[in-house]
């Protein structure tokens, strides 16, 4: 890969709190202290198993800057200057968990802004465009971005209720803001 290519890679998209782009920055700088506001995507996958509904989770590797080792939705990432927030979902579908399934239809939710400090050095400041979607095909995951993935059971009258499964340090920050913006439809409505 050229060194152009790489540079557009590493950074991420500066917005205001309108979702105005004003500019770019690397995405390590963008990340440190309190964070710069920038795109971003959360990704929350469904599937129906008899008669309950399970949410694809992934572990997150040990060697991410924010939420290392720790639980989150299915997946998220920062969307880069070349692309738009669907562009950078279906990336990172594929880049974190190999799924590339052309059928798989991702709905956007909502939007929301969110800041939180993450560790001793680096935090979020994100504007997070949601999507949701029904898949259960296959799941690779690539060890440099994810440890393990798990589907657990949601229940959509009360999402946070996932948060019982798990130990509450072993979720990242902002997984519980995201799921504050999941509206899930059954597959097919």
């Amino acid at each position: 890969m050229n060194n152009t290519k790489q540079t557009m890679l590493d950074q991420v998209t500066l917005v205001d709190k309108h979702d105005r782009v004003l500019g770019v920055m690397n995405k390590i700088e963008a990340h440190r202290g309190a964070g710069v506001l920038h795109r971003a995507i959360s990704v929350f996958l469904f599937r129906k198993l008899e008669d309950q509904t399970e949410l694809l989770l992934q572990q997150r590797s040990s060697k991410k800057i924010v939420g290392a080792g720790q639980w989150a939705n299915t997946v998220c990432g920062n969307v880069q200057p070349t692309e738009n927030y669907f562009e950078c979902a279906r990336r990172r579908l594929r880049e974190e968990l190999g799924i590339v399934d052309p059928e798989l239809v991702l709905q956007p939710g909502a939007k929301f802004r969110y800041q939180v400090v993450c560790n001793e050095e680096f935090g979020e400041n994100e504007l997070d465009q949601v999507f949701i979607g029904w898949y259960d095909g296959e799941v690779v995951p690539n060890p440099e971005e994810v440890q393990a993935v798990e589907w657990l059971t949601f229940d959509k009258k009360s999402p946070t209720k996932i948060l019982e499964q798990k130990r509450a340090d072993e979720w990242a920050v902002w997984f519980e803001l995201g799921l504050n913006h999941v509206v899930l439809k059954e597959r097919g409505e």
